[in-house]
C-alpha cells in the first residue's frame, strides 16, 4: 500500500498509525498463514473482515488523548495550559491484529479435522507472535514514539467464516500540536 495521497492534519495519530501498519505488513510478509493480501489502517470502532480468505491485517486508532509521562498508559486526560503544557504528551491507542479463513465444514457437513483446527490456530498465534515483536521491538524506533504499552491480544470471532486476533498497543508521542510561536 502507499502512502495516502491526501494530506492529514493529524499529526499525532495518523502517522503513528501509518507506521504500524508498515510494520504490521512487514512482519507478515512470511507468516506462516502467508503475507495478507490486504493490510491497512481502517476506520471505525470495529474492523470489517472482507477479506479473510485472503489474509486481512489492520491497524485502526481507538483513541487519542494528552497524558502526562507518569501516568502513560492509563491517563484519560490532563489539562493542557493554553493548549501546550511541556509536561505533557499525546498517547495513541491502536488496535493491530489480522484475520484468516476460519476451518468451516466440508461438502458432506462433515466438521473441520483436529488438524485443519491446529493449522489455524497456529497460522493465528504465528500473526500474533509477529504483530507483538513488530510493535515492542520496531515501533520505538518511530522519531515521534517516546514510549510503548502493549495491551492484552484477543481472538476475533469466528464470525462468518473468518477468525482473527488484535493486540492493544498504546504509545506515547513527543509530537507537539500547537506550532511554537516565533
Amino acid at each position: 500500500m502507499t502512502e495516502p495521497v491526501a494530506q492529514v492534519a493529524d499529526d499525532v495519530a495518523w502517522p503513528v498509525a501509518v507506521r504500524l501498519r508498515v510494520l504490521v505488513g512487514d512482519a507478515l510478509a512470511e507468516a506462516l498463514g502467508g503475507a495478507p493480501d490486504v493490510c491497512a489502517v481502517v476506520p471505525g470502532r470495529d474492523v470489517a473482515i472482507d477479506s479473510c480468505c485472503d489474509g486481512q491485517a489492520w491497524v485502526r486508532i481507538v483513541r487519542t488523548y494528552p497524558v502526562l509521562a507518569g501516568d502513560f498508559p492509563n491517563g484519560r486526560g490532563t489539562p493542557l495550559g493554553a493548549g501546550n503544557d511541556p509536561g505533557a504528551f499525546w498517547a495513541v491507542e491502536l488496535g493491530a491484529g489480522s484475520a484468516r479463513c476460519a476451518p468451516s465444514p466440508d461438502d458432506q457437513g462433515n466438521p473441520p479435522t483436529g488438524v485443519e483446527l491446529e493449522r489455524s490456530a497456529a497460522e493465528l498465534a504465528d500473526d500474533a507472535g509477529r504483530i507483538r515483536r513488530a510493535v515492542l521491538c520496531e515501533l520505538q524506533k518511530f522519531e515521534s514514539v517516546e514510549d510503548v504499552w502493549i495491551g492484552e491480544q484477543a481472538s476475533v470471532g469466528p464470525s462468518g467464516g473468518c477468525v482473527g486476533q488484535e493486540v492493544l498497543v498504546a504509545v506515547m508521542t513527543n509530537v507537539c500540536v500547537c506550532e511554537e510561536e516565533g
